[in-house]
């Protein structure tokens, strides 16, 4: 008996060692194919870093040059500004100085007006006269005339009225005196007219008018 059970474990072990070395020629295929697997999906992984790299490193590319091309046109702009204000500046002072070469003779002859001791009131107003004809050259030589104002409709956009005169020598809106002289420079209006416009005489104030006007002319005859 105990030797038929000796041969029985000896087949059993047998059989037993048969399905282990099965099982590791089985475990041995299995780890002798993940490493190529592994190999393969290193490949594959290595094929694909370059294409990311060169994208990464074209990103980075576009963006420095994005970032110099707004450097370079905010330089420019500013320098831009700075040559326009430059620019103005001397246009302006350029201006400023041929309007002064231009009214410098006419305050010469001004002093020279007051400097001159005369009794003769229309040698005085006639060299007045021609000072302000000079003035009014100058001033038209950069495009300044002035605003005609008396006798004219009122308009709003020139004239600036300063009261309103009730009467029945003008036409109700009209410019019956000039405070002062409007200017416009070129199409636009620089400084407006101060004027005193006509409005319409009341009916009321008319009659005591003539009434008072009457009686003051009885008390002459008288």
């Amino acid at each position: 008996m105990s030797s038929e059970k000796e041969e029985a474990l000896t087949d059993e072990e047998q059989q037993a060692k048969v399905a282990a070395d099965e099982a590791a020629a089985s475990t041995n295929d299995d780890d002798s194919t993940n490493p190529e697997d592994s190999k393969n999906d290193e490949e594959a992984t290595t094929a694909q870093e370059p294409e990311e790299v060169d994208e990464l490193t074209a990103a980075r590319l576009q963006a420095a040059q994005f970032q110099d091309r707004y450097l370079r046109s905010a330089a420019e702009l500013e320098n831009f500004r700075k040559r326009t204000a430059k620019a103005r500046a001397e246009t302006r002072d350029d201006t400023l100085r041929d309007v002064l070469l231009q009214v410098a003779p006419l305050l010469d002859n001004l002093r020279r007006a007051l400097e001159q001791e005369t009794d003769d009131a229309a040698a005085v107003r006639q060299g007045v006269e021609i000072i302000v004809t000079q003035f009014k050259d100058v001033l038209s030589g950069y495009g300044l005339q002035e605003i005609e104002a008396m006798g004219k409709p009122f308009d709003p956009n020139e004239h600036e009225a300063m009261m309103q005169v009730p009467t029945a020598d003008h036409p109700p809106g009209t410019v019956m005196q000039e405070m002062e002289k409007g200017f416009r420079l070129r199409d636009r209006v620089v400084r407006p007219s101060r004027v005193i416009v006509s409005s319409e005489l009341d009916h009321e104030t008319n009659q005591d008018d003539k009434t008072n006007t009457t009686e003051s002319d009885e008390e002459g005859q008288a």
